[in-house]
């Protein structure tokens, strides 16, 4: 062995998290954390073995994973992006596509000299061969294909059986709805539209988890119907819990990528209710068919075998190592 090769991880910082928990189980990869991005001068192509090392210090870099939109900062990462080395992996999660969109368009309009450089070092970099897109979801590939971005599918996953455990199949259900909703993004999450299904039929118990608050402000939850729980974000050692108590996951969002509370949701066992197509759930075709439907589908609820098979076998951590493993060796040089 030459030496390790390193990995850095940034941006969203609660999904590159789970990015870096999923590379510590890779035994070649080291992982650097930090907020300064730099690379050496050694010659790559005598890397061998990699080795996986969390620190808190940044070193050098031979590879930045960036979850998250596009990538490190142009203007402060200047010289990162001007060489092929170290790659740089962007992986798009959701709303950074529609972030992306309404700036190319803000940046068209005020300032399209500053837009034209910076596509041109985007260019440039993928031209050396320095840059991967990635994404979360198959028709996130398409969208930003309209943007001009040239993407492969990665989802992100936390499916670890080990981690998870098995699902008591005889746990009560006694939560007939559960949702996350973040309350500052509550309507785009549909949280509007989960209360109006918990105003009508007020026999059936709906959770809310607002993940991006710590406590839940009187004023926001004294109109909602008694039989609708809001909850602060839970730790995560207690997720298993409800999930295991719950009989549907709704997630009505207005834009999505393929969500980790949708696959935890199928291992668990339920059934989702999403506004997008996928195996193993039922798409929300409209308010009025999905509220209308509520009592029938408590009458016919039953484990979701399915969902809970479907995941471990494509949407495992396992899975996605070897995915990600692939795309290095497949579009770099840094594994040979």
């Amino acid at each position: 062995m030459n030496r390790r090769l390193k990995i850095s991880v940034g941006g969203c910082e609660d999904v590159a998290d789970i990015v870096r928990e999923n590379l510590r189980t890779i035994d070649v990869v080291e992982i650097i954390n930090s907020d300064t991005l730099k690379r050496s001068n050694e010659d790559l192509s005598l890397t061998n073995i990699w080795e996986i090392l969390k620190s808190d210090t940044l070193r050098q870099s031979d590879i930045i994973y960036w979850v998250y939109g596009r990538g490190p900062s142009i203007k402060n990462f200047f010289p990162i992006w001007i060489k092929k080395y170290p790659i740089i992996i962007d992986h798009w999660i959701g709303s950074d596509i529609l972030w992306e969109t309404k700036d190319r368009s803000k940046k068209n309009r005020i300032n399209p000299l500053r837009k034209f450089i910076q596509e041109c070092i985007v260019r440039w970099k993928i031209k050396l061969g320095g840059l991967i897109e990635l994404t979360t979801a198959p028709w996130l590939v398409a969208e930003l294909s309209d943007l001009h971005v040239k993407a492969k599918n990665l989802p992100i996953t936390t499916i670890d059986i080990h981690k998870l455990g098995p699902v008591d199949i005889q746990k009560v259900r006694d939560i007939d709805f559960f949702s996350y909703v973040p309350f500052r993004s509550f309507e785009f999450y549909g949280g509007d539209k989960i209360i109006q299904l918990a105003q009508r039929w007020q026999n059936y118990k709906f959770l809310i988890i607002c993940v991006d608050l710590d406590e839940i402000p009187f004023e926001f939850v004294k109109k909602f119907p008694e039989n609708v729980t809001i909850s602060s974000k839970i730790n995560p050692s207690n997720m298993s819990e409800l999930y295991q108590r719950s009989k549907y996951f709704i997630r009505y969002t207005q834009h999505d990528a393929i969500s980790l509370s949708v696959l935890e949701s199928l291992y668990f066992k339920l059934h989702v209710l999403w506004t997008y197509e996928f195996p193993c759930t039922q798409k929300i075709e409209s308010q009025e068919i999905l509220s209308d439907s509520i009592p029938a589908l408590i009458q016919n609820w039953h484990p979701n075998e399915d969902g809970h098979a479907f995941v471990i076998e494509n949407y495992s951590i396992e899975k996605w190592r070897s995915n990600f493993l692939e795309i290095i060796k497949t579009q770099t040089t840094l594994l040979q």
